[in-house]
């Protein structure tokens, strides 16, 4: 009876034991893939940026139709030209810091109907060293740096200057003489005389050739080394060179003689 009672009391107790165990965890899901973070900037649109750009010789050349900056700082002022004609501009500002031109520099424009190459010049000029500055086109790129700087680099350019040395023929025209023309008639009446009329028959086309072509070229090539920045040039000791080939001149120079002779770069 005794023994009943105990096996009895197991069961109880097992039975107990079983009830205050822990529910079977379910089984385990796999884990989800890996998911990329977003970026924290957002990527920019390539495709829109490309259809905005505009070639910066393009741009130099767009019509501006009003510029009015009144004590606004330099390099929110070129930022407004680069949004209005949808160039690529880049300011060296480390360069233009040497000549006390800072992007927070206040300047005031006012100007309608100007080209974008006529309003950076503006704004290079109120700056009040704009003589010591300039821009340039490198590679699609409006580059606004010293005068300096740009001028570390030769470019050769190609200039016609073939209606400059052309030979010009000096035609002699017809030979006015009054001694030799008829002003009386004679007493009996005759007809005009043997002598030639006012104006002699000579028509020679001989060109006076006071200089052949090369020599002119040679004198065009003189004048450019005298007075477009004498300093640079080899002939003076420096190391930009001029020379005449076939009705062109061929120079190698900094930008500035280029700008200077004519050409846009």
């Amino acid at each position: 009876m005794i023994r009943h009672h105990r096996l009895v009391v197991l069961a109880l107790l097992s039975i107990a034991l079983l009830a205050a165990a822990p529910a079977p965890a379910p089984p385990a899901t796999p884990p989800a893939p890996y998911q990329i973070p977003p970026a924290r900037y957002p990527a920019p649109a390539q495709a829109a940026k490309k259809s905005s750009e505009v070639p910066a010789s393009v741009a130099l050349t767009r019509k501006l139709p009003e510029l009015r900056f009144t004590q606004i700082p330099l390099g929110d002022a070129i930022d407004q030209v680069r949004e209005a004609t949808g160039a690529n501009i880049h300011v060296n500002w480390r360069a233009l810091e040497l000549l006390n031109v800072t992007r927070d520099m206040p300047t005031s424009l006012n100007l309608r109907d100007v080209t974008a190459r006529r309003a950076l010049k503006a704004l290079l000029d109120e700056t009040g060293v704009g003589d010591f500055m300039t821009f340039y086109i490198d590679e699609g790129v409006i580059e606004v740096t010293t005068k300096e700087i740009a001028d570390n680099k030769l470019l050769t350019r190609v200039y016609p200057v073939e209606d400059l040395v052309v030979e010009v023929p000096n035609f002699a025209g017809p030979t006015f003489n009054l001694q030799q023309s008829n002003t009386t008639s004679g007493g009996g009446g005759g007809g005009g005389g043997g002598g030639s009329g006012i104006f002699s028959g000579d028509s020679n086309t001989t060109p006076l050739d006071a200089t052949d072509k090369q020599q002119r070229a040679d004198s065009l090539v003189k004048l450019i080394t005298e007075t477009v920045r004498p300093e640079v040039w080899r002939e003076n000791g420096g190391t930009a060179s001029v020379r005449y080939y076939n009705g062109h001149l061929i120079v190698t120079a900094p930008r500035s003689v280029h700008e200077q002779l004519g050409g846009k770069i």
